[in-house]
């Protein structure tokens, strides 16, 4: 048994180093204020200790099945350690499946889907492992599995899909328009994209708008979404050098910050 488990943990150990990239660190950290946020801002429920557990413990088994099924898939990976480990990640996972079945069923299907989907985002094509697409995954998914766990789930979260699409369609316009080696493919100019990526924030916050006049939400909240959203495509506007390399002021940061204001306003007003 101690043979065992030695040959577990150095394996499990095999996943540590991803934790030191840079883009694992920022999906983790991510994932981890989407998850507190989800709870917090969850209409009429009082998450007691137990559901704090609970939540974070399939959070935590939820980020090990995925290291885990990276760190197998890796292509510096020894075939004869790919399958002990993804074997310790689909255990994580029914684990966490498992814990999940203490809430409902349907807590557990939505689990899966949503960590299907970023699996599939982690260990696919390298295009598609940006923080951009991880992180409107994670915003999109997380507060669906939350709410239906503590059993608060809403038809407004659906509107999160379209916004975590249009999130990545204009966070991408505006890295293009800040690349230094900008795509000679599109007929779109540094100017376009700009603006293709303001529409966009623009966009979600009137979409957000319209649905909280058509439903039961908070008109009020969404409209300071779209305030805050308008505000910081002024600021971006007022830029006169856009440059992707300027820190937490750059373009691309402030369009990313209004898309998960217009998110994150959209929440609150359910």
């Amino acid at each position: 048994m101690s043979v065992s488990l030695a040959t577990v943990g150095r394996h499990v150990l095999a996943s540590r180093p991803l934790l030191r990239h840079r883009q694992v660190q920022r999906a983790i950290s991510i994932a981890s204020i989407v998850t507190i946020v989800s709870i917090l801002l969850a209409p009429n429920a009082s998450p007691s200790a137990w559901d704090w557990f609970r939540i974070l413990l399939v959070g935590a088994l939820g980020v090990g099945s995925i290291l885990m099924f990276v760190a197998a898939l890796t292509h510096q990976t020894d075939v004869l350690d790919r399958r002990p480990r993804l074997g310790i990640a689909a255990a994580l996972v029914v684990l966490a499946l498992l814990v999940n079945l203490t809430f409902t069923l349907g807590t557990a299907l939505i689990f899966s889907v949503g960590f299907t989907i970023i699996v599939v985002i982690a260990t696919g094509d390298r295009s598609w492992r940006t923080t951009k697409v991880i992180a409107s995954a994670l915003i999109a998914t997380i507060p669906f599995w939350i709410w239906s766990a503590l059993q608060t789930w809403t038809w407004g979260l659906l509107l999160l899909i379209p916004l975590a699409g249009i999130g990545v369609i204009s966070d991408g316009h505006m890295r293009a328009a800040t690349s230094r080696h900008p795509d000679d493919d599109t007929q779109l100019t540094r100017r376009g994209r700009r603006l293709a990526s303001w529409l966009g924030v623009l966009g979600s916050a009137l979409i957000a708008l319209l649905a909280a006049v058509a439903s039961d939400a908070s008109n009020g909240v969404a409209a300071l979404g779209a305030v805050g959203a308008i505000a910081m495509v002024g600021l971006e506007a007022g830029s006169r050098q856009p440059s992707a390399s300027a820190g937490w002021s750059s373009p691309v940061s402030i369009v990313d910050a209004a898309l998960v204001w217009v998110a994150l306003c959209w929440i609150v007003s359910l």
